[in-house]
């Protein structure tokens, strides 16, 4: 488990890039020059330092550079999973705001049969003019995973999302219809949404 004062330093590290950061699960890498190439922002090497990460109440912290940006969560499942991430943690949603930017409540589909499986979070946004920009973390799925410390994953001041519908990556599609929001409770069933197990909320979880 990465410390709180390494995720400090990389958020205040990377707000100055003006892209995004994905600060916990630790990204595999950061360049801001190829930040944009899919599937992991040019990071294509798989960490040998994975993070362990829980099955059920996880955290994603980020660094957000861009006021406002489309982000959505995937996840591969294997020890090197390319570009499959073909199961959606968190749908498409507007966040707008700078700095830190927590979401909470991250479930993984699959629950205790997927125990000590490796895999790989991918997180994806649309806040560059130039298309869409792209992290990855790897990890380690366990139910004796440690989430993090109370008041680290945090958001920063005016920070909000707001729920979007929309079929596909947050670069590549428009907005349907939307629900504003400032908190709420993890909850829904899974679609199937263009090919992508989508676990669909209710309402996103983000904390202050």
């Amino acid at each position: 488990m990465k410390s709180t004062t390494l995720l400090a330093l990389a958020a205040l590290t990377t707000l100055a890039s003006a892209h995004f950061n994905l600060d916990y699960p630790a990204a595999r890498g950061f360049d801001e020059d190829i930040l944009g190439t899919s599937p992991c922002g040019g990071q294509d090497t798989v960490s040998t330092n994975r993070t362990l990460y829980p099955l059920t109440g996880g955290s994603i912290a980020l660094t957000m550079g861009h006021i406002d940006a489309n982000v959505a969560v995937y996840i591969g499942f294997g020890d090197s999973v390319g570009s499959s991430f073909n199961t959606v943690i968190r749908p498409t949603f507007t966040e707008q705001g700078l700095g830190n930017f927590c979401m909470t409540g991250i479930e993984i589909p699959g629950g205790s049969a997927l125990e000590g499986m490796n895999a790989t979070i991918q997180v994806v946004t649309n806040g560059d003019p130039d298309g869409g920009l792209y992290n990855c973390a790897d990890v380690t799925l366990s139910a004796s995973a440690t989430g993090l410390a109370s008041g680290v994953c945090k958001n920063g001041t005016g920070v909000s999302i707001t729920a979007q519908s929309v079929s596909g990556d947050p670069n590549v599609t428009s907005v349907s219809n939307s629900t504003s929001g400032t908190s709420g409770a993890d909850a829904g069933s899974r679609v199937q949404v263009g090919g992508l197990v989508v676990a669909a909320l209710a309402a996103m979880m983000f904390v202050y």
